[in-house]
């Protein structure tokens, strides 16, 4: 399919995600007369409402009837002035997805970008900042320097019960960062009734993966509940040395003291290693396809990278009564990695690309040691007021957050060239690491407090109009130490930063209901993000500001089990750090003059269209400028005003996945698929990479309730491609796609 039917069929497609609604019969008992006559029987009466319940298993739906990401307060998705997404355990399950990348990569508009080794997440041409756990954020590595200086470990998605994903800033909940949005990813939590459940994946690359997941109640009242989940994972992937393992352990613990609180503690302990790409493979000279193999890995065969991970929560949720409710959580990540690297790239190619029969030089062979710690805490309190004859709803906050980050990095210096096309990455053992050339320390550390304050007016029954404010305290201080260089120690003193911000940013949102089932809104918050840039005075930038704008159209159809939105933006972002060059000096240095805009349209449509017939679909177009940059004195500048400021964001993103249960044999078999779409890309280097879309299908065969047989086929096609970069170059950075993978999943559980 060309990206141009692609994205006349998105265009047909609505948008939102589905909205679950529950109704509860009600009949009323006889009625005897007083006079006690005959016995009267009154008609049955119907009590419908919302289930507000964000819970996603055991539910064959690609829905939850409520989130809080955007607002702190828990709306359904018809009556949030955002745009929303949520990625629920039944999408994940359909396409056996364990990472929190790969479900980024089925969501509508976001562009997952893969970064120096790492990944990161876009929406609306800028970076997600802040991913969440229950509502608690945590700093996205790479976000705040080099992502290799960072020692948090994946998000594996077997502890998760849904993902919520929030396109555009969100004021009241999003402490500091770009205006992407954000991602909040819902922890499981007990159940009342006992269940054992578990799956078995394997894949053509050899990967292995075992789960298994117990809960139910503890005590006979059910007021004491308990969960596990145990992965153990070998990963193999597409290229050569591409190995891995992953061991994880959950536990979570839910229980009431009185009939008013609920408490829920847990505990997250998870191991991994895995073998970093340093460079990927370089383009040929002039930025075309070199023609590596996929399979291609030219970093040396000892690179691999160890994580562990252990993060402590608790939650305290307290009802006054039925308006107003407290809520207290603490979350704590204890984060320790270990890199040891070594691969071959020519910086002279950088540019250029790589000739006919050139080489590349070993990039000196460097270890990150790196121990983080984070610790935040929330409090929370909700509830209800009536003012001029009508119930609104209101909402306080406030947010602590400290995380502290060290990193020894150690250097031996090398510079050994070799053939890529016949490296093997056994040319060279690994080095002793005592015996570096370079050393240096580093200490980052980052606190903030903030206070949250908002309100929903609910003006009339179908208007309701929402507003607020955040006020943050932020600081981030760090200390850079040279301790030892070029074999000798280091007399220079060390590098110490210190940045205080404070912050005021209002929020503004307003729906009005035009019918029962639809509803229009629009949205309005600031922008504010601390500038890590300097400038050639060596002084800070003023911090990045700007204003997010939106408005939409949202509809639920058959009774809550549909729902589409359409959503307008624009972004408007100033004070951004753009390079700008100095002839005279023959140097490029930071200077905030950088104004960007970007504007776009989202569809999306999710839900059952039918009883077996469920569909998630999304579209996205994005266009993106420099309103002002660079004042031209390079004209091949990338930040020149008029120019694409995310030129690695595609202008369309299409996305789609939809199963159908089969009628017959009692429905027993489900067949599904969709499509991964997006047009032409370049990056800061001008490497392009044209438009392309990924097939992908999955079969189920249900022998029983408790049992399930998948078979999965991602990139059905086996298109070759390259991985979405901002900092793609002719010779580093050029990261190739998997290939064509088919997995087998078994599925299985008791209650």
């Amino acid at each position: 399919m060309t990206i141009r039917k692609t994205w006349l069929a998105a265009s047909v497609s609505a948008a939102l995600f589905s909205l679950a609604a529950q109704a509860a019969d009600e009949t009323t008992p006889a009625a005897a007369a007083e006079s006690g006559a005959q016995t009267q029987t009154l008609q049955n009466i119907t009590v419908s409402g919302v289930n507000r319940s964000t819970r996603t298993e055991n539910k064959d739906t690609y829905t939850t009837s409520a989130m809080k990401t955007t607002t702190g307060l828990a709306l359904s998705p018809k009556e949030t002035p955002q745009s929303v997404s949520v990625i629920t355990k039944t999408q994940l399950s359909d396409r056996g997805i364990s990472s929190l990348k790969d479900a980024m990569k089925t969501t509508t508009g976001v562009n997952v970008l893969r970064e120096s080794g790492r990944y990161r997440f876009q929406s609306r041409g800028f970076y997600v900042d802040q991913i969440e756990e229950d509502g608690i954020a945590t700093t996205v590595a790479g976000s705040s320097g080099n992502p290799y200086r960072d020692a948090q470990s994946l998000y594996d998605m077997a502890i998760y019960d849904h993902v919520e994903v929030v396109r555009g800033a969100t004021g009241l909940t999003q402490v500091n960062g770009e205006p992407g949005g954000t991602v909040n990813a819902v922890r499981k939590k007990p159940t009342a009734q006992t269940q054992i459940q578990g799956d078995l994946l394997v894949d053509r690359f050899g990967k292995a993966r075992a789960t298994l997941d117990v809960s139910g109640s503890l005590n006979a009242s059910k007021t004491l509940r308990g969960r596990s989940v145990i992965v153990g994972e070998r990963s193999r992937g597409f290229k050569d040395d591409d190995k891995g393992d992953l061991g994880l352990f959950y536990g979570v613990l839910e229980g009431h003291i009185g009939e008013n609180t609920k408490v829920t503690a847990g505990l997250l302990h998870q191991r991994h290693t895995e073998t970093p790409d340093y460079f990927g493979v370089p383009m040929s000279v002039g930025g075309g396809d070199a023609g590596f193999n996929t399979d291609t890995y030219l970093g040396y065969d000892w690179t691999h990278a160890k994580f562990r991970k252990t993060n402590a929560f608790a939650e305290l949720e307290h009802y006054f009564n039925d308006d107003w409710v407290a809520t207290a959580k603490f979350n704590y990540i204890y984060s320790k990695s270990n890199s040891r690297l070594g691969a071959i790239y020519n910086a002279s190619t950088t540019y250029k690309g790589l000739p006919a029969g050139g080489k590349l030089s070993t990039q000196n062979f460097q270890n990150y040691q790196n121990g983080g710690h984070q610790a935040n805490v929330q409090l929370n309190l909700n509830g209800k007021y009536n003012l001029f004859g009508r119930k609104h709803d209101v909402f306080l906050g406030y947010t602590y957050s400290r995380e502290n980050n060290d990193t020894t990095w150690r250097r031996i210096r090398n510079s050994r060239a070799y053939d890529p096309r016949t490296f093997t990455g056994g040319e060279q053992a690994e080095p002793n690491w005592a015996n570096y050339n370079d050393r240096t320390f580093y200490h980052n550390r980052i606190t903030s407090n903030s206070l949250m304050l908002g309100t929903r007016f609910n003006v009339l029954d179908n208007l309701h109009i929402l507003a607020g404010t955040r006020y943050t305290q932020w600081k981030a201080d760090g200390v850079t130490d040279y301790d030892w260089w070029n074999n000798r120690p280091d007399s220079d003193p060390d590098e110490h930063s210190i940045r205080r911000k404070n912050r005021f940013v209002p929020y503004f949102g307003i729906t009005y209901d035009i019918t029962p089932s639809q509803s229009v809104y629009a949205s309005y918050t600031s922008i504010f993000k601390p500038n890590s840039a300097k400038d050639i005075n060596e002084r800070y930038l003023k911090p990045v500001v700007g204003n997010n704008y939106e408005i939409g159209w949202k509809g639920e159809w058959f009774n809550r089990k549909l729902n589409t939105s359409v959503a307008l933006f624009q972004i408007d972002q100033k004070n951004r750090s753009v390079q700008v060059y100095f002839p005279t000096l023959n140097k490029w240095y930071n200077e905030n003059v950088g104004h960007v805009r970007s504007r776009g349209l989202d569809l999306e449509i999710s839900g059952n269209l039918t009883e077996n017939w469920k569909i998630f679909a999304g579209y996205t177009l994005n266009n993106s400028k420099y309103m002002r940059g660079e004042n031209g004195r390079n004209s091949v500048s990338p930040y020149l005003q008029g120019a694409n400021f995310s030129r690695h964001t595609p202008k369309h993103i299409f996305r789609l996945h939809t199963s159908y249960d089969l009628p017959w044999g009692g429905r027993k078999w489900t067949v599904g698929g969709g499509v991964s779409a997006q047009s032409k890309t370049s990056s800061l280097g001008y490497v392009k990479q044209g438009g392309y879309a990924l097939w992908h299908a999955n079969v189920k065969y249900a022998p029983s309730e408790n049992l399930q047989f998948s078979l999965i086929a991602d990139n059905l096609f086996n298109k070759r491609y390259f991985e979405n970069n901002k900092v793609r170059y002719n010779g580093i950075n050029n990261y190739l796609g998997e290939p064509r993978n088919i997995s087998l999943k078994v599925d299985w559980k008791f209650k």
